[in-house]
């Protein structure tokens, strides 16, 4: 599936996962509106019918308890005029043992003021028993909270925010990855059809020159056929990118003195090589893939030296942690910059002027994807850079 063909579908099927969502709790929002307008109806309707019954009172206390406190469904306390708690509905359980209900209390009015339950009583004249004045009485105080439905309105945008943005970041994690899968994709693609073009012309060489070996010096023609073995090999495994490796125990030590010295030849006389291998051990590995990939690195540590002297150093030991190998390259060039540490293994990524921005994201795929080992830059300065590979150790 290219990735014009996955953005069309996600954006689809986001849409209508968000249309579904909203649909579903709209309604049931919807049926809850519904619900309490039905109770407030018939709490009018009961209000009206107590009015003109002869037995008033006792229909006001039936009201009270049925359609009022039995259907509220919010946080209710009522306490008396001091403040003790009297009684309570849809309190949290947590929050009804005595020492938490007064805490309790407390948030209630600050989410709305109370409201005082108050009675009006008549003052008699001592002697003629009329009225003199009227005077409030406060029994109790009603403290309440918010009802679920508000509290479901008030979190429902941010609901419908967060599922957004949870939808665009997955959207784009997903493209991202895409994109790398058709990038790994096209180099692949490349790097088999340059194995492919090349292969041929190599072996013509080949051919070539065991004809001219009698004309040519042996040391010469010795190095001759060493390189032309070693590009095919290369080219073999360039033309089997992409499928998987064929992994076997070796010994690392041997691998890393012969691509030294492969490329110490090949290298300019004003840069010194030397290689430091405390300890050899078993790595489950393809040798032709681990070697080009130190081939890689000390190229590049070459072309950071430049035009000047200095010295690569090709390190091999037991890591500290884990059971790991590391193999270490360091070098006196240049340095890479701190801007471009994070770029320096991304495929296209190259600071030289014709550079393909190829070598290290290859060697990086072959370390830690066919591997599964770690290729990084451990430390870089003017005057010091240190890349650090490190390898499984092969235990029987």
């Amino acid at each position: 599936m290219n990735l014009r063909r996955f953005i069309q579908i996600y954006a689809v099927a986001g849409l209508l996962a968000l249309a579904v969502f909203w649909a579903f709790y709209s309604q049931r929002l919807l049926k809850k509106l519904e619900e309490e307008t039905l109770f407030r109806s018939r709490l009018y309707a009961s209000y009206i019918r107590s009015l003109a019954s002869p037995e008033t009172q006792m229909l006001l206390e039936n009201l009270l308890f049925e359609e009022i406190v039995s259907q509220v469904d919010f946080p209710v306390v009522i306490t008396d005029s001091a403040g003790n708690p009297q009684s309570f509905r849809n309190v949290p359980v947590h929050d009804t043992v005595p020492e938490a209900l007064p805490r309790f209390i407390q948030k209630l009015d600050r989410e709305h003021e109370p409201i005082p339950i108050r009675a009006v009583i008549p003052l008699l004249d001592s002697l003629s028993q009329d009225t003199v004045r009227l005077d409030t009485l406060t029994l109790s105080v009603l403290h309440y909270g918010l009802p679920k439905s508000w509290t479901m309105l008030q979190y429902f945008p941010l609901i419908q925010i967060s599922f957004i943005v949870l939808f665009v970041i997955l959207g784009f994690v997903f493209i991202v990855a895409s994109s790398r899968r058709e990038q790994e994709k096209l180099w692949v693609a490349l790097a088999r059809e340059t194995a492919h073009q090349l292969g041929t012309p190599v072996s013509s060489l080949l051919g070539w020159s065991e004809l001219i070996r009698p004309k040519l010096d042996a040391e010469a023609s010795k190095e001759i056929v060493a390189d032309l073995e070693r590009i095919k090999g290369i080219l073999d495994r360039f033309a089997r990118i992409g499928d998987k490796p064929r992994l076997e125990p070796h010994e690392i030590e041997p691998i890393i003195s012969q691509t030294v010295r492969f490329m110490q030849h090949r290298a300019p006389s004003r840069i010194d090589f030397e290689v430091e291998v405390s300890g050899n051990a078993r790595l489950l590995m393809d040798p032709t893939l681990i070697s080009w990939t130190l081939e890689n690195l000390i190229r590049n540590s070459i072309d950071a030296i430049g035009r000047k002297s200095g010295k690569i150093t090709v390190a091999g030991k037991k890591a500290e942690k884990g059971n790991n190998y590391e193999i270490t390259i360091t070098d006196t060039g240049t340095g890479i910059e701190v801007k471009h540490a994070r770029d320096v293994f991304r495929t296209g990524f190259s600071t030289k002027k014709h550079g393909w921005g190829i070598g290290l994201a290859l060697s990086r795929r072959v370390i830690q994807q066919l591997h599964h080992g770690k290729l990084r830059v451990k430390s870089s300065r003017s005057g010091k850079t240190v890349l650090s590979i490190l390898l499984r150790i092969w235990q029987e």
